[in-house]
Order: structure tokens, then sequence, then C-alpha cells
């Protein structure tokens, strides 16, 4: 066509090169929805290691319960009143006071 037919023509009737003016926008969402799927991928990736360390702290947590079960019990074995008698009346020949033998002091 030659220049003078071409330039009456409508501008939907000249050929135009490249990519459509919408294709602009096209490339932005795309770019948004991989942005979006890697975002999903590492939310997913990093509830799961946070998921991991919490039962790993969970399980301390039980075992460090059950180790002070232990230590209360060891503790109650070591000071139970019958021991406590027992152990100074035979290795510090203590005694329990008769009445008479006890003073009080006031005040």
């Amino acid at each position: 066509m030659s220049a003078q037919v071409q330039a009456q023509l409508p501008l939907t009737a000249q050929k135009r090169s490249g990519l459509p003016r919408s294709s602009g926008w096209l490339f932005i969402v795309w770019g948004l929805v991989v942005v979006s799927a890697l975002a999903v991928s590492y939310s997913s990736h990093w509830s799961r290691v946070l998921l991991n360390e919490l039962a790993a702290e969970m399980d301390q947590r039980e075992d460090a319960q059950a180790e002070w079960g232990r230590l209360i019990l060891e503790q109650s074995t070591w000071t139970a009143h019958s021991r406590v008698e027992r152990l100074a009346a035979s290795e510090l020949q203590m005694r329990v006071p008769e009445a008479r033998e006890v003073i009080l002091v006031k005040p």
C-alpha cells in the first residue's frame, strides 16, 4: 500500500509490530501470580520447620517434667520425718525431750 492510503486507514487496519498494549498488564499479573506461588511455598516450608521445632520443644518439656517428678520424689524420700528422726537418733544421739526438760522463753 502507498503511504497516502495507509495514512487514511484507521489504526486498527494498520500493521502493528510487537505485542498488544494490554499484554503489559498480563505480564504484571503473571509476575504477581508467580511471586504469590513462591510465597505460598516458602510459607508452607517455614510453617513445617516451626512445627518440627515446636514438637522438639514439647518433647524436651515432657522430659523435664518427668525429671522434675523424680526429683520431687527423691526430695520427699530424703526429708521424710521418719528418716530424719531415725538419723537424728542414731547418728547424732538426739532424743525427744521430756516435759520437765522443756524451758519456755518469753519474748
